[in-house]
């Protein structure tokens, strides 16, 4: 693995030379931000305390090649040992955001390098979005924190009313997302969790997207597919009756998804659809540890009520197909798992976004999300004011609630308040 320094060289050579290469109209801008997340659980620590520094890198090199890089130095207190002999660079890391290079033809575009790709219509929640992992330990004020840029190349072909693009990911990154494991018991037996088996970089493992997107009569809609692997893990139980040991082994296994969106504006609603069809390694429904195929789908509509406010509604539900839950309870029995919880056929939730801009210069944002049978939800209000020309403060928070045991409420430790106050500069 390459050293902070080492990083941070290689990014600025790439810049010291390319005027050399004939590149034009270089840039560089970026931004400093202090930040703060306290736990909102007793007793209060600070989940994240620290300071990042965030350099920008554009360039052209005539018509049809552009560079661009973004480059993070990041200190976080939290991450410091606190010991008599620590380094003071402790808690330091340098890392890469995005780095690519963007080459143009007459009727492509391709992108190369580490990068974000988002797919999608819908708000928050996007059954096709499968490209880009989610930090969900990280969810904050900007995207960046929580979504996760991964190595890939795109082209994008221009073809009359449609657009067709094609992605490879090159590395496999799965959801940053809390594993929880402390419930899970059989009485008497010891609790062994295995590493995490992970697919492994290489050709093999390449994931592929292709989605093709138009607009016909005031709708704009695209199809896509995508074939790689689930980022979030299933989670296989073993138990070992002679030495009275249950291993549990989180596992990363291949989907396909079908997807479809489309998004159409009439007067003050704008209509949302998006829903996808995943092929799990568990097509006939008769492995308990692994998904069933399953239809995920979001609709909902956006109100513009005024210019400084916007609604939005959604209904969100997961059908799992092949499924019986007594049969699950059954499959687990056999392999002397007795009482654990198995997944319901149908889940539906309702999600919400609310944007109200109530003065100059200040903005209110409001995320929801509430399964309609556990009743657990996740909040996330965001309150950004612009003090000054480049100088913006954040306030917010992520909030877990729910019955113990429910998909949110077995999160609520990692609820947390964030402060964050960000300058932007420019060279």
């Amino acid at each position: 693995m390459m050293r902070p320094w080492q990083v941070c060289m290689v990014f600025i050579s790439l810049f010291l030379i390319a005027p050399m290469i004939g590149a034009q109209e270089l840039g560089i801008y970026g931004y400093g931000k202090w930040f703060a997340h306290p736990n909102l659980n007793d007793p209060y620590p600070f989940d994240r305390l620290g300071f990042r520094t965030q350099l920008n890198f554009t360039g052209q090199v005539g018509e049809r090649v552009g560079l661009f890089s973004a480059l993070d130095f990041n200190f976080e207190e939290t991450q410091q040992r606190r010991t008599p002999e620590e380094s003071r660079s402790a808690g330091m890391e340098v890392y890469p955001v995005e780095a690519y290079i963007d080459l143009y033809f007459s009727r492509m575009d391709l992108r190369i390098g580490k990068q974000f790709i988002f797919w999608g219509k819908t708000d928050w929640i996007n059954p096709t979005d499968n490209i880009n992992p989610w930090d969900y330990k990280n969810i904050s004020a900007e995207i960046e924190d929580y979504r996760i840029p991964v190595s890939s190349a795109k082209a994008s072909f221009y073809l009359g009313a449609w657009t067709l693009e094609g992605v490879l990911v090159f590395e496999f990154l799965p959801h940053r997302i809390p594993m929880h494991f402390e419930e899970i018991r059989i009485p008497g037996a010891t609790v062994e969790v295995l590493p995490v088996r992970m697919p492994k970089p290489g050709l093999k493992n390449v994931e592929f997207g292709l989605r093709a997107s138009s607009a016909w009569k005031g709708i704009d809609f695209s199809a896509s597919l995508f074939r790689g692997f689930a980022k979030t893990p299933s989670v296989v139980f073993k138990y070992l009756p002679l030495t009275g040991t249950l291993q549990i082994q989180p596992i990363y296994g291949r989907i396909t998804v079908l997807g479809a969106d489309f998004v159409t504006t009439r007067g003050k609603f704008a209509f949302k659809g998006e829903g996808a069809y995943f092929f799990t390694e568990d097509r006939d429904g008769t492995d308990p540890f692994v998904e069933n195929p399953y239809l995920y789908y979001a609709a909902g509509m956006d109100y513009y009520a005024a210019d400084d406010l916007t609604l939005n509604l959604q209904f969100v539900q997961k059908i799992r197909f092949k499924y019986s839950p007594a049969e699950e309870r059954t499959q687990l029995a056999r392999r002397g798992l007795h009482g654990f919880a198995v997944a319901e056929k149908r889940v539906e939730s309702i999600s919400c976004r609310i944007q109200y801009e109530p003065f100059d210069f200040t903005s209110l944002q409001l995320i929801g999300v509430v399964n309609l049978k556990d009743r657990d939800y996740f909040l996330l209000p965001i309150l950004n004011y612009q003090i000054a020309d480049g100088v913006n403060i954040y306030g917010g928070a992520t909030l877990f609630r729910g019955p113990e045991g429910s998909p949110f409420g077995r999160n609520k430790p990692y609820s947390r308040a964030f402060v964050e106050i960000k300058y932007n500069f420019s060279f």
